[in-house]
């Protein structure tokens, strides 16, 4: 497993190696955007006790934090849109992913309590991982983010992604490509029919947005996944000839704390990873969370111990929330 990984993880080394090497001119920057973090245990919020706990097992999963923030403009200090914990298996690949809800009540350190995805606005990156990592006793160190744009542009690059849109959903994903629209200043090219279909990058970015039908956010978390796995699958079974793509249109276009090796290997992994079948769950569950206002503003509370617990059992032990 190890040897073909390294084959994989050498081939993107190469490939992005070449594409790095030439001309940046007009706006085809080569880099990923790299940030920076503080990675001491303090700064990411990594308590001792989850560090031993880690320690005890044995061939942990890499977990990283995936992010979308709410961002239109540059410059934008924007919501995280997206909360995801995706964690690898460093011997199989296997990739599983893990959906926070973004109006999920914690504690966010030197704000006090409040809704998650109010981290990313607050403190960037690293409070938005400082927070997951408090709250759900979880060891991440690194993460990826995009926006609306740069999400879209990943989709296009890798030719769509194919997503079974339902009736209900054609109106809101229209509406959705209508504001996207009015920002870059195109025409929008709406949805016209339900089913599986292949949806453009601004019409993936537009259905992942959907909440007023459905089970509103929970339902979105879904969306978001079904896409995220998409594009998964959709580079697995590209074979070699996605490598100059994933160099020179989907890591551009990446903002990360990974270092490029790290990235590398996170992408190998992914793509020579045998499992087709993505592992999916979000929390906190439903039945353990509820939803409450408080000071007129709504939340959804969950008991984070017990959560932590069901995120715990899902990303090292293997226990899917499903099959309780």
């Amino acid at each position: 497993m190890m040897k073909k990984l390294m084959i994989v993880v050498l081939s993107i080394v190469a490939t992005y190696q070449s594409y790095a090497q030439e001309s940046t001119t007009g706006s085809a920057n080569k880099k990923p955007v790299a940030v920076q973090l503080d990675k001491t245990p303090e700064a990411l919020g990594i308590s001792q006790q989850t560090r031993d706990r880690v320690k005890a097992i044995a061939n942990p999963p890499v977990n990283m934090a995936l992010f979308a923030v709410d961002r239109r403009q540059d410059g934008d200090k924007a919501n995280s849109d997206v909360i995801m914990i995706v964690s690898i298996d460093q011997q199989t690949g296997k990739v599983k992913l893990s959906s926070i809800m973004r109006d999920t009540y914690v504690k966010i350190d030197g704000h006090g309590m409040d809704k998650i995805n109010a981290a990313y606005a607050l403190g960037g990156p690293q409070l938005a991982i400082k927070t997951i990592n408090q709250n759900f006793g979880m060891d991440i160190k690194d993460y990826i983010n995009v926006d609306f744009y740069t999400a879209a542009k990943i989709v296009d690059a890798l030719g769509g992604v194919e997503v079974n849109v339902k009736e209900p959903e054609i109106s809101f994903l229209n509406t959705y490509l209508d504001e996207i629209a009015v920002y870059e200043k195109i025409p929008a090219i709406h949805v016209k029919s339900a089913g599986l279909q292949k949806l453009s990058g601004r019409q993936s970015v537009a259905y992942t947005r959907i909440r007023g039908v459905g089970n509103g956010d929970y339902e979105r978390t879904e969306r978001q996944r079904s896409v995220l796995v998409a594009l998964f699958s959709k580079m697995k079974n590209s074979g070699p000839e996605v490598f100059p793509v994933f160099a020179s249109q989907v890591l551009p276009n990446l903002e990360t704390s990974m270092a490029p090796m790290a990235l590398m290997t996170f992408a190998g992994s992914v793509l020579n990873s045998k499992n087709k079948v993505v592992d999916q769950a979000r929390f906190p569950l439903d039945g353990q969370s509820v939803g409450k206002r408080i000071n007129n503003i709504w939340y959804l509370t969950t008991d984070l111990k017990v959560t932590t617990n069901s995120v715990h059992n899902f990303i090292y032990k293997g226990i899917s929330p499903a099959a309780k």
